[in-house]
């Protein structure tokens, strides 16, 4: 059994942070010739962390269980300025309008819909748009420096959140 450990609710953001970081620097190092099933579990995974980032940022339609800037103070202990829901919610919604859509229709494998033909996504092009958003984020509540270069993952000792742990459990007894 696997589990990853979220252990707070800014901590479950930072990792949907480091994970679209991690993505997208495994489609830029892909080896020559490329293998295309570790290429498509990168380009999945990125489109799903982008995914749940755009939802967050622009707060839109959030169910009542999901983090969103929406309702800030379960994750920020606070609402958001109205410089900050300028800066996320509004920017966030363009990207929201332009790729939430594709990206869930593209992500339902057994469906009709998914299997209409090949989808180019422009991974670098989307990290950029979303990028200006990860920094000030970062910066207002995890604690980065907003200098710091994009495609770094976050310094967990800079911010106090914990790095997301995989446990492995088995049934299997110990030798």
């Amino acid at each position: 059994m696997y589990s990853r450990s979220k252990e707070t609710h800014l901590s479950a953001i930072g990792y949907e942070l480091e994970m679209l970081r991690f993505c997208r620097d495994q489609i830029q190092a892909q080896s020559s010739p490329p293998d295309a099933r570790a290429t498509s579990l990168h380009i999945e995974g990125f489109l799903l962390h982008f995914r749940n980032l755009i939802r967050f940022f622009s707060g839109k339609r959030p169910r009542p269980y999901d983090l969103s800037t929406a309702d800030p103070d379960i994750w920020a202990g606070r609402l958001l300025t109205d410089d900050e829901i300028m800066l996320f919610q509004v920017a966030a919604e363009c990207l929201d309008e332009d790729y939430y859509q594709a990206i869930s229709k593209y992500l339902q494998h057994c469906t009709a819909l998914a299997q209409k033909g090949e989808h180019e996504w422009n991974i670098d092009g989307m990290f950029e748009e979303i990028a200006p958003l990860v920094r000030e984020f970062e910066r207002r509540f995890l604690s980065l420096p907003a200098k710091a270069p994009a495609s770094e993952p976050p310094n967990p000792s800079a911010t106090g959140i914990p790095p997301p742990r995989l446990v492995i459990v088995s049934d299997k007894p110990q030798a």
